[in-house]
């Protein structure tokens, strides 16, 4: 709210940077920065009059829209900006964002859209307008550590994708037959930790079939028996396995500050991992040798639904860009076919471009398993209070899983804490077919 307190100006503030033929972007960092060199040079080729300027912007997390509102503020917000697609209904609800609208509707056809996939197309849709294009995503899986398996008697092979997803209280089963402790009866040995990783409430919450928001009555959705299931799921494990007794096992095995190698997972005290496909990426460089396997989300029961979700980013306008075409021939060829030609497959980020989700490049295809999930995956709700609904969902989990308070409790206070931030935004619904 102080955020939204001191955006009192943003409507008149204006981009004032060079001529139209020179753009500045807020690109990608680390690794991914070389890529991203390549997209600009092959942009050069055929767009020579058009200079793009690249710079790496420090973010203090998802959520944290400082850098880009003092950008705004003082009049030095870059062109274009890659960033977390999940906080683009919150940045543009705080008219931190351009609509990109206006241009769709006077350079493309009306099918424009459709050559993304369409849940990353919803997460940069607000108010029916949209504020960017897809970039990359992900998709989330249940790894496994085949060697750990077959040391305690367990058949690897019962956990190939070709089987169907596991259930939840298979899993915990097998996890019980892994499970190790010293002389002091503290693990040295562990299956599956229902919370770790990308193990979030929401995760568990979509396989018992929550919905998070209703149109109807614009409200956010803690309080329904899909959500409590998931969280006296994660309640009931926590006090079973003793939430404390694992965090110290964490902390044993995956200290504060570790290197990437060194993890529970990749030196083969734990046996499960539930985490996006990236994790392969750093498996294959940290852990060569280790034998793993991937298979879909553990199912809460039999005949459920097979479920993951996606994160990812997005090309946006921030508030104040000059939306010329020349800028908007750039974030097509950048975020489009061009563009995520070039930037996947180095990366292993999935693509949300048909035609190159669908390429045969090598790179691609080998991520097979976490593309064919797409089919089916969601992205959290794209909603202008999104942070906070994460955080007070996180909150919730924390209590949880520590024991401090019941599940109901927990998530009460979430309902109580996200929904009178809601109602300032209402009427409000979200993307048409949003969750489909």
């Amino acid at each position: 709210m102080g955020a939204a307190a001191g955006l009192g100006l943003l409507a008149g503030c204006a981009n004032t940077g060079g001529a139209s033929n020179r753009l500045n972007l807020w690109g990608v960092g680390g690794d991914q920065r070389p890529v991203e060199q390549k997209i600009l040079k092959a942009y050069q080729k055929v767009s020579p009059g058009v200079q793009v300027t690249s710079s790496t912007v420090p973010s203090n997390g998802t959520g944290d829209a400082t850098s880009i509102i003092t950008a705004v503020r003082g009049h030095t917000a870059p062109d274009l900006w890659v960033m977390d697609a999940f906080s683009c209904a919150q940045y543009a609800s705080l008219g931190l964002l351009e609509s990109i609208s206006g241009l769709i509707d006077t350079y493309e056809d009306k099918d424009f859209l459709e050559q993304w996939l369409q849940f990353p197309v919803d997460s940069l849709t607000l108010d029916n307008k949209v504020y960017g294009l897809p970039l990359g995503t992900d998709s989330r899986a249940l790894f496994y550590n085949k060697k750990v398996l077959r040391d305690a008697g367990i058949d690897p092979e019962e956990l190939d994708p070709k089987n169907g997803p596991p259930t939840a209280d298979r899993i915990m089963e097998m996890s019980r037959k892994v499970t190790k402790k010293d002389n002091h009866g503290n693990y040295t040995q562990l299956g599956l930790i229902p919370w770790d990783g990308e193990g979030w409430g929401y995760t568990w919450a979509i396989g018992y079939g929550a919905s998070f928001f209703d149109d109807a009555t614009c409200a956010v959705d803690f309080r329904s028996k899909e959500m409590l299931d998931a969280y006296t799921f994660l309640y009931d494990q926590a006090r079973e396995m003793d939430f404390a007794k694992v965090d110290a096992f964490k902390a044993t095995y995956e200290p504060p500050n570790h290197p990437p190698a060194q993890t529970s997972f990749l030196s083969g005290h734990q046996a499960f991992m539930i985490n996006q496909n990236g994790f392969a990426v750093g498996m294959k460089k940290y852990a060569p040798k280790l034998e793993w396997g991937v298979t879909y989300l553990p199912l809460p029961h039999e005949g459920a639904k097979k479920y993951t979700w996606s994160g990812g980013f997005a090309l946006v306008a921030p508030k104040g860009a000059k939306l010329t075409k020349e800028l908007w021939n750039f974030q097509k060829f950048y975020s489009g076919k061009p563009g995520q030609g070039i930037f996947m497959g180095p990366t292993q980020s999935l693509p949300t471009q048909l035609d190159v989700l669908h390429s045969k490049d090598p790179q691609i295809t080998s991520q097979k398993f976490f593309i064919d999930q797409l089919k089916f995956s969601v992205s959290r709700p794209p909603i202008p209070v999104g942070q906070l609904w994460w955080d007070a969902m996180s909150t919730a989990q924390g209590s949880v899983t520590i024991g401090s308070a019941k599940p109901a409790e927990a998530l009460e206070a979430a309902q109580a804490r996200v929904q009178p931030q809601m109602d300032l935004y209402c009427p409000f619904t979200l993307p048409k077919g949003y969750g489909a």
